[in-house]
């Protein structure tokens, strides 16, 4: 991905999160390690997003520092059969 499509992708990220930041929405992020978080935010940064994260049970209750060129999904938690 050139450079350009990164900074649009993460300021559009950045701008999602404050939006769902603001609903106290739960969301979901991948990062390009295979890690999965299920999470509310707690703020938004340049580089970095910090998160409370809720599941999976080896990250639950815990509170994690994401930098944004590491995350390849963003998304709202989706309740299954909705």
């Amino acid at each position: 991905m050139d450079k350009e499509k990164l900074k649009e992708r993460i300021l559009q990220w950045q701008l999602l999160g404050d939006q769902w930041f603001s609903e106290n929405q739960n969301i979901f992020i991948k990062t390009i390690n295979e890690n999965l978080y299920f999470c509310k935010i707690i703020s938004i940064g340049e580089t970095k997003i910090l998160v409370d994260v809720y599941a999976p049970k080896q990250r639950a209750g815990t509170r994690e520092n994401i930098d944004w060129l590491q995350i390849i999904e963003f998304d709202l938690v989706r309740e299954v059969g909705k």
